[in-house]
């Protein structure tokens, strides 16, 4: 390989490396709940690493046409590696966290961010960040001379390739089991729910003067840790903010933007912290990029060795 090559190479698997790690952080930033300056940096950081890998990935589209060939590349070449560990996470991952950070109304104007709510497709991104240590392989294969050793390395590459496939085949259909399989989607909606059915109960109780039932509920809001602020009909209901605040404005300042969610129904608004849910997602995500990372390394380290058996 020609120096530049080389001095690229070398720097893409720094870059690589780097993003791996970021991913880990961006975790436990979320588990033990680092401040919002320090979440909205790794968030950043995440952002340019995956705008980085999206930029590669089409200047190797523009230049394969003129050496082996595009398809050549996409396929044979793992471009598609390149491609699924840059293009959609930077279209469905961190392109819209930007957003959601710096203009946070303007996501409901993107209506395909709602069909891959649906499709619950968070995890199999995150999984596509950790692809990325499939990219090493191939700069190390390109980078061998001898034969046997690149043709372990094309075999490593395709074991853990289907390893991956696997893994995400799972993330795929583990939204069909939720007893099974850990959804933060679906555990989002049911304490949505919960606030609906009570602020439709604080509506009908209020239509018939139940008053006895309305300070019911204000106390069951009261004691729920997660209700932040709750208001309807000009009177607020609970306040775990301080006196004289504006909960549009302070909450902001207190929670980062992925921790609470707000309700506005029949008249009811109410903030509530999903935190604990996004914690727990956290974790989820930590433990399953653990294992194919620590999957990837012991594979290499496996046919790293020239008397390692090969593996039908």
């Amino acid at each position: 390989m020609t120096k530049k090559r080389v001095f690229w190479e070398s720097f893409m698997v720094i870059m690589i490396i780097l993003a791996i790690v970021e991913i880990f952080v961006e975790d436990l930033s979320r588990i033990f709940v680092w401040s919002i300056s320090a979440r909205g940096a790794l968030l950043i950081v995440g952002f340019l690493f995956d705008l980085i890998f999206t930029i590669e990935f089409t200047i190797r589209s523009i230049i394969a046409p003129k050496e082996k060939g595009w398809i050549n590349y996409f396929l044979y070449e793992k471009g598609w590696v390149d491609f699924v560990s840059s293009v959609p996470l930077i279209l469905f991952n961190s392109g819209p966290i930007m957003i959601g950070m710096f203009w946070p109304g303007k996501l409901i104007a993107l209506p395909f961010l709602g069909m891959l709510n649906i499709l619950k497709v968070t995890k199999i991104l995150r999984v596509a960040r950790v692809l990325r240590i499939l990219r090493i392989l191939k700069i190390f294969k390109s980078s061998k001379e001898d034969d046997e050793s690149a043709k372990r390395i094309a075999q490593l590459g395709r074991i853990i390739s289907v390893s991956i496939v696997a893994i995400t085949m799972v993330l795929i259909v583990s939204p069909l089991f939720p007893k099974l399989f850990y959804d933060m989607d679906n555990n989002v909606q049911i304490k949505k729910q919960v606030y609906v059915d009570i602020a439709r109960d604080w509506y009908k109780s209020l239509r018939q003067y139940n008053m006895k039932r309305i300070t019911y509920l204000s106390q069951k809001l009261a004691e729920d840790k997660n209700v932040i602020y709750a208001y309807s009909s000009g009177r607020t209901v609970v306040n775990h903010l301080g006196d004289n605040v504006s909960p549009a404005k302070v909450i902001p300042q207190k929670y980062f933007y992925t921790d609470y969610k707000v309700l506005n129904y029949l008249g009811f608004k109410i903030w509530y912290s999903i935190h604990d849910i996004v914690i727990d997602n956290a974790r989820i995500n930590f433990l399953i990029e653990t294992i194919i990372v620590v999957l990837i390394i012991s594979l290499f380290i496996f046919y790293k060795d020239p008397s390692a058996k090969q593996i039908k």
